[in-house]
């Protein structure tokens, strides 16, 4: 019997973490979760460290680069709801071994670890714009009826990112984030950005 991948989850919400351990749970002994680690890189050997960029408020690259300079991180792959083009070449230009969306299915994700555990480069895309999120994967905001761009926007306010500076993080323009944040707030029931930073907070 092939020797179990071993697999380190990496993000900074605990939530984010279960939904990723509870969609690979049906694929152990072969998938093994080693860790599980909040803001914490992986502290074991790993083959892969997965890492889940929902609401990554420092730059994605250099998150990327600090896991790959540490050699117990093993591989490092991207798994997020976003697969823009852009963002696809900037992290794997960061060092990425690969990107996964997590618009694809279990079995797809699964087949992306091991081949990146195997030194493969990955990249795997949602198949189609209507490709459905796994209902595993929830993420912060879901229940209250955010999608997951205001979800992420939400966490990220506190930080006092101004707009421009949140467009560049998610690669839109600034009148796209500017329409996001205009939704939220209504969702919320706010006005302005400080009262939603303090629902956040």
């Amino acid at each position: 019997m092939a020797r179990p991948t071993r697999v380190a989850l990496y993000n900074d919400y605990e939530l984010v973490l279960e939904g990723l351990r509870a969609l690979l749970r049906p694929y152990a002994p072969e998938i093994r979760i080693v860790e599980l680690d909040i803001r914490r890189p992986p502290r074991r050997r790993v083959d892969v460290t997965l890492l889940d960029t929902y609401g990554e408020a420092r730059d994605a690259e250099q998150r990327v680069a600090d896991l790959v300079a540490d050699h117990a991180a093993g591989a490092v792959v991207v798994f997020s709801f976003s697969d823009q083009p852009r963002l696809v070449r900037r992290v794997l230009k960061a060092g990425a071994t690969g990107f996964i969306s997590k618009a694809v299915s279990g079995t797809e994700i699964v087949d992306g670890i091991r081949a990146a555990a195997r030194g493969e480069r990955v990249v795997i895309h949602r198949r189609t714009q209507r490709a459905t999120i796994d209902t595993q994967l929830r993420w912060p905001g879901r229940d209250a009826g955010l999608t997951v761009r205001e979800s992420e926007l939400l966490v990220l306010l506190p930080t006092g990112m101004t707009n421009h500076q949140l467009a560049e993080h998610f690669y839109v323009s600034d009148n796209t984030i500017k329409a996001q944040l205009r939704s939220l707030y209504a969702k919320l029931g706010v006005h302005n950005r400080t009262q939603a930073a303090t629902i956040a907070g």
